[in-house]
């Protein structure tokens, strides 16, 4: 059973926005019983500057930045999916189960009012209806107080409280204190005269 609190901006579970692709890779090493199929997709032609992507089956998606490679987005999926099951809390509250569908008015009741649209959107947190984000949702309309959310998205909070680009580097963040930012390597050649 997966039981991950949602910390808008911040991460989803044991995963923490602006933590580094090791960081991340040697968390779901340690933990093969909750995560036992991974997936790591990148581009092979441009590797160093294009984005990284782990899908841990079936409901994870963690998109890295190119550059830096830091955890930037991180997508929840099939959140009733019964293998493994999924309990997503906020704040001590389970907004999400098996049992307990996650509806656009339960979202609005737990983080308040926001813009209208097809999407609720919150600064560091989106809420989507739509299975792969692609198309409408058929037969269901937008204002369905009981319609079911199908994916949650956690990113970083831009200063002014927008949600950035996902092809963005991440910003700085708590998270990332005690990396190594950069090395700078002075190497020097002493020579020896043996005569």
């Amino acid at each position: 059973m997966l039981d991950l609190d949602i910390r808008p901006g911040c991460g989803l579970g044991r995963f923490e926005i602006g933590a580094s692709l090791w960081t991340v890779l040697d968390t779901v090493r340690n933990l093969q019983h909750a995560f036992p199929q991974v997936d790591v997709k990148y581009d092979p032609d441009s590797s160093s500057t294009t984005p990284v992507i782990l899908h841990l089956r079936p409901h994870l998606d963690l998109l890295f930045s190119g550059k830096h490679q830091r955890l930037h987005t991180i997508c929840l999926r099939k959140l009733r999916d019964p293998s493994p099951p999924v309990t997503l809390r906020y704040k001590d509250t389970v907004l999400s189960s098996v049992e307990d569908a996650l509806t656009r008015v339960v979202v609005r009741r737990t983080f308040g009012p926001t813009y209208p649209g097809d999407d609720l959107r919150y600064p560091g947190l989106w809420f989507s209806f739509e299975e792969d984000g692609i198309g409408d949702v058929k037969g269901v309309h937008k204002d369905d107080r009981m319609q079911e959310v199908k994916r949650v998205l956690i990113s970083q909070k831009a200063n002014d409280g927008t949600s950035q680009d996902a092809l963005e580097e991440v910003g700085e963040l708590p998270t990332m204190a005690g990396d190594i930012r950069q090395a700078v390597v002075k190497t020097s050649t002493i020579i020896s005269n043996m005569d």
